[in-house]
């Protein structure tokens, strides 16, 4: 078998800028074992290359050792060729793979498949599937895992003690141990319709349908199931705030929904656990946030026109901006003052839960890029222009500070429907973002850690943001996670109320295993807020320069305030070595390690530093 070997840059962001080189196989199409009717041709466009035209196409490969390895597959198209791409590693689940249109040419245009995968050490099969196409070569390399320079304090200015109480403790279990989370559907609690107030405890005057047991977290259906399947009550639960706004939300079953779901955050808080708040947003008197008839870009939707059907709203949220890019908020605009009547009452309910001490994780206007909310059909500029008026509004003025931002990435239609599409255009930016998540949900008893995913953010995102499971269907094993090295911050299982069941795509003995794994964090687990301590200066940041690092004659000397752990990595973020030192100067040995670039990571609870080190 004629073997090329290539040498490939690592990912800059992933290795924090590293300079060091890995050496890949690249097999060849035309020395593998070809389909039926498959035809080898000469020079698709570069002098003296050979290509296979195919059906699809299935390569043999070798490697040493079981991991993550990236594969990238070359082709030739012509105009008016389409080719949707999808990569079988071993005839199982799919890989990653980007989504190709036709080419916008009549000459023989090259396109890179990129994917990753888990390989088996020794003999496996990577097939290529889509259609017919004119391959050229398979690359296999070691995926590198990504090493986290992550800042534990909120990107809210002078945020709340609980909040940075919260970020400390994500940031502090991210890459080792992940949260057990739970959404909340369907929604038991006891209302006075009369005096429009929600009913905490019931007495024989008030005619309860609903036992006060069954109105409280622990008590909802979903977390009663939850706690059923796994012997153990989830850590973070999932509230959404789908009827604070819009038409009816003023109304008792509406109103008494939303405060129940503040009620519960607070017992949640008490328990020890983590609230995590979506909003399905409705603007001003509208009933629905689906944009499945491309939203205000629909015929219908003309000048004037300000209902919804079934499955679509008309609201065009760029309208409270002064132009096509959405530079600058039309504040006398309808729309605008729709979306800041929405925000300024919603705050309202976040600011309750300020005041009493609690802290949340929230995600606003998720999913964008799918387009399939209102939020997600003006394109990445204005989204992010929304993303950073809401963030404006509900933070600088209306004070909102106990907030974890939670930004969603999301697959993109125009440029495929696979993962590979996760578009990061639509980021609105580091200063207001804690934490980046992703949607998944997985065939039934698919227990993948979805790798592909994880490594696809890094990618496009850099490391500096704690990663989370916002949605799912089945949960990520967490066996699987270590292994692959996608340990994601939390998972968190859509409700199982309503008819959806995907509490049910879990089997119950992968649940009990999960949750009573140490690296799984329940409510059983969790610390306790009142105990719980950062060290971190209100509105401060980690104190990066209080830790200082230096390597002489093969000795790395850490000098810190405080006790702190560092860990470090080899060229390829492997984790070699972990060690601990109390607060001073100490020299640790590095001379029995190969000569070379390695990346020393230092984290206290008021320090975070990382820097690459050279051994020789």
């Amino acid at each position: 078998m004629k073997i090329r070997r290539l040498q490939k840059q690592l990912i800059a962001g992933a290795l924090l800028s590293m300079a060091t080189l890995a050496v890949g196989a690249t097999y060849e199409a035309e020395t593998q074992t070809l389909s039926t009717g498959a035809i080898i041709r000469d020079s698709a466009g570069v002098s003296g290359d050979r290509y296979v035209n195919s059906n699809g196409m299935t390569f043999s490969v070798t490697v040493d050792s079981a991991g993550i390895y990236d594969l990238v597959v070359k082709i030739w198209v012509k105009q008016y060729d389409w080719f949707n791409s999808s990569i079988y590693v071993n005839g199982g689940s799919t890989a990653l793979a980007t989504f190709l249109t036709n080419s916008p040419s009549l000459a023989f245009t090259p396109y890179t498949l990129t994917a990753s995968g888990k390989l088996n050490a020794g003999k496996n099969t990577i097939t290529v599937g889509g259609g017919v196409a004119n391959f050229d070569f398979l690359t296999v390399e070691p995926h590198p895992k990504a090493v986290f320079d992550l800042d534990a304090a909120p990107v809210v200015p002078n945020a709340t003690e609980a909040a940075r109480k919260v970020k400390a403790f994500l940031t502090r279990n991210f890459g080792s141990k992940t949260i057990a989370g739970m959404m909340i559907g369907d929604n038991a609690f006891n209302y006075d319709y009369g005096n429009m107030r929600l009913i905490e405890t019931c007495v024989p005057t008030d005619s309860c349908k609903v036992a006060d047991s069954l109105t409280t977290f622990l008590g909802q259906e979903d977390i009663r199931l939850f706690k059923q399947k796994t012997g153990e009550y989830p850590a973070l639960g999932g509230f959404d705030m789908l009827f604070a706004t819009g038409g009816h939300s003023d109304e008792g079953w509406f109103r008494g929904y939303t405060d129940n779901n503040i009620r519960m955050a607070r017992q949640l808080w008490n328990l020890g656990g983590i609230p995590a708040f979506t909003w399905h947003w409705k603007v001003g008197k509208d009933t629905v946030f689906y944009s499945k008839s491309k939203g205000f870009n629909n015929a219908a939707c003309t000048d004037g026109v300000a209902g919804t059907s079934a499955d679509n709203t008309c609201f065009n949220y760029t309208k409270a901006f002064t132009d096509k890019n959405c530079t600058d908020a039309n504040t006398a605009s309808t729309e605008y003052k729709s979306l800041m009547a929405d925000l300024d009452s919603i705050s309202k309910d976040f600011l309750q839960l300020q005041d009493s001490g609690v802290a949340a994780v929230w995600r606003p206007l998720h999913e964008a890029a799918g387009g399939w909310f209102w939020w997600g059909v003006g394109g990445s500029t204005c989204y992010k222009s929304l993303y950073r008026l809401v963030f404006d509004r509900m933070v600088n003025v209306n004070g909102v500070k106990n907030l974890i931002w939670t930004w969603n990435i999301e697959r993109d239609p125009a440029i495929g429907y696979d993962f590979a599409a996760l578009n990061p255009a639509w980021y609105p930016g580091d200063d207001v973002v804690d934490v980046i998540g992703v949607d998944i949900y997985n065939s039934s008893n698919d227990q993948k850690s979805n790798i592909g995913s994880f490594s696809k953010i890094v990618d496009a995102m850099g490391s500096k943001k704690v990663l989370a499971l916002t949605e799912n269907g089945p949960i990520p094993d967490v066996d699987s996670m270590a292994t692959d090295g996608a340990v994601w911050s939390w998972w968190m299982p859509w409700y199982n109320t309503w008819g959806s069941g995907f509490l049910n795509q879990t089997a119950d003995d992968v649940w009990a295993k999960n949750l009573k794994d140490p690296r799984v964090i329940g409510l059983g687990k969790m610390p306790g807020w009142a105990n719980y301590t950062t060290n971190l200066a209100v509105g401060g940041r980690p104190a990066v320069s209080a830790v200082k690092m230096a390597v002489n004659g093969g000795m790395l000397t850490i000098s810190s305030p405080d006790a702190v752990g560092f860990a470090i990595y080899d060229h390829l973020g492997h984790r070699i070595a972990d060690h601990r030192q109390g607060p001073g100067t100490k020299a640790h040995d590095l001379r029995n390690l190969a000569k070379g670039l390695y990346v020393v990571q230092v984290k206290g609870d008021r320090t975070i530093a990382t820097r690459r080190i050279a051994v020789y």
